[in-house]
């Protein structure tokens, strides 16, 4: 066969690789996924559907919470393998529907699970505290021997990785099981996980609307039970966004708390004072994001930061309660879901005050962040798409337009940049202690998840990535037309408000902690968790 000359052919060439390495006998037969795409909108339920699962299968992946799988696990209730198989079938089965995927390792994982099932059984130890958990891991993170092309044409000439990414290492030593990575839009500078080498990441509640970014992908399978627990990468929002569109928790750590080395990208690396991207979890339950923390970063925190009962922690949280900006107004789904959300955690004994007026501008930060990612003169990424030939997707139009010219960034604006960043950073910390504040509770998004390629900016998230401040994203709630409509506001909302193609989409809320304090997130965002599933 005759090498691909084409992007096209090229980017078809990896779509059909990629699709053999899943065991037919896993495959969703052509008419029945047809029929499905056709007939269903809402993908939560049809991987029970198929018939491919088995009953063990279900159980297994239906487990709440990774922390209480590996209990399973240590307890020999399920073996690794079992585990790994179970997680590995209904992956593959996400993939067809959604398109999260874009390398899956089965047999590798598979080998692996039984290695770490030998050892238990020999030795009545566990390998480490993630021993025979499944986790998935977005694209941009280096596996030794299997590709990083990162969704784009121009990658796939790449050869396979030569060795693994620092939090790789970190993950296998700890016994964890890694078997695919997941799907990101091209250039990872974009809202809306799509690319032209695996595609479109669909959102499994509605399939008409994003499934957000960059680490979409991995929202898309958490919400599919392909994962149970998955890592992300951050520098504007992209854990938390993909966790408000997908329904799942992501957190996104402090800068430096978690290994970032040997993470691939496709922009020019070395901008020193930029905004640093960090790697964090997402899954389904904080006391998940509580587990990856406490074992990848091996966090030894002072008693005040991880016991109620210990001075230093209130049992009632102080909760600044930034309400909206300007230029984003909540569309009325989320501005029920924050005013819900603040009614159940006073209901409880919180305290929330309103800081809104105290903030800066995030549609002012959202600018400067943007800037500060513009400033590499060569413009490397928008170098890749032009050298194979393949044209920007739509909504990179939108948050990063490759097309257009930008100003030549230059030394002083670079400086002047970051004289702006640290005083927003000072700013928010003055208000912070002058306060005495715990968390601050304010929406990921103006909005729940939207249609394909109508994201836009993500003025909520990034502005706490340019101040490096920790920050989670939780589920609560649904979008409700009828329940909504009170909410209505003679605004200009963006994108456009259109409750029908909306309803029933995950609501969210982001809770934010102080720069370094990410232990004490973690605990603060497990007594609003239980608050908002009522369990307080």
């Amino acid at each position: 066969m005759p090498s691909p000359t084409t992007w096209q052919e090229k980017a078809q060439q990896k779509r059909t690789t990629a699709a053999a390495k899943i065991p037919v006998e896993w495959l969703i037969p052509s008419s029945d996924l047809t029929r499905l795409q056709a007939t269903y909108t809402n993908m939560l339920s049809i991987p029970e559907q198929t018939g491919l699962l088995t009953p063990l299968d279900i159980e297994i992946t239906s487990t709440g919470s990774a922390t209480a799988l590996l209990s399973s696990l240590a307890s020999q209730k399920y073996t690794a393998e079992e585990v790994t198989l179970a997680f590995c079938k209904r992956a593959a089965i996400a993939q067809q529907l959604v398109s999260c995927l874009t390398e899956t390792f089965f047999f590798e994982a598979l080998t692996r699970a039984r290695a770490l099932d030998a050892h238990l059984r020999t030795t009545g130890r566990t390998m480490g505290p993630l021993h025979g958990l499944p986790i998935s891991l977005k694209d941009s993170f280096n596996i030794a021997s299997i590709h990083t092309s990162l969704g784009l044409v121009a990658f796939l000439d790449r050869p396979p990785a030569s060795q693994n990414s620092s939090l790789v290492t970190v993950l296998l030593a700890a016994g964890a099981v890694l078997y695919v990575k997941t799907n990101i839009p091209q250039t990872m500078m974009t809202c809306d996980s799509e690319n032209h080498v695996f595609g479109r990441v669909l959102n499994p509640y509605r399939t008409n609307l994003t499934a957000g970014g960059s680490s979409g992908g991995e929202g898309a399978l958490l919400a599919l039970r392909g994962s149970i627990l998955g890592v992300g990468t951050d520098v504007a929002g992209s854990i938390r966004i993909p966790a408000l569109c997908c329904g799942g928790v992501g957190f996104k750590p402090s800068a430096g708390r978690v290994p970032y080395g040997g993470v691939a990208g496709s922009g020019r690396p070395g901008l020193v004072g930029g905004i640093p991207a960090v790697a964090g979890p997402m899954g389904h339950e904080v006391r998940d994001m509580e587990l990856f923390m406490r074992t990848v970063c091996e966090a030894r925190a002072r008693a005040e930061d991880v016991d109620d009962g210990v001075v230093g922690m209130r049992w009632k949280l102080k909760i600044g309660w930034y309400r909206e900006d300007a230029s984003r107004p909540l569309h009325p789904n989320m501005a029920r879901t924050m005013k819900r959300a603040v009614a159940r955690l006073q209901g409880a004994g919180h305290t929330v005050v309103d800081i809104t007026d105290l903030m800066p501008s995030m549609a002012d930060a959202n600018a400067m962040a943007w800037r500060l990612f513009s400033m590499d003169p060569d413009r490397t990424a928008e170098g890749h798409l032009r050298r194979s030939g393949e044209p920007p997707i739509a909504s990179l139009k939108i948050s990063y337009p490759v097309e257009e010219s930008l100003p030549e960034p230059s030394l002083r604006e670079l400086y002047d940049l970051n004289v702006r960043k640290d005083d927003i950073a000072a700013r928010v910390r003055r208000l912070w202690l002058q306060n005495d504040l715990d968390v601050i509770l304010a929406p990921g998004y103006q909005s729940c998840a939207v249609p394909h390629d109508t994201y836009g900016m993500p003025v909520y998230t990034v502005f706490f990535s340019l101040i490096d401040y920790p920050a989670c994203v939780l589920p609560f709630g649904k979008a409700d037309a009828l329940q909504d409509l009170h909410e209505a506001r003679d605004v200009d909302y963006v994108p456009a408000y259109k409750p029908e193609e909306v309803e029933g989409a995950p609501c969210h809320i982001q809770l934010v902690g102080r720069r370094m304090k990410d232990e004490l997130l973690v605990q603060h965002a497990k007594v609003v968790e239980a608050v908002l599933r009522g369990g307080y």
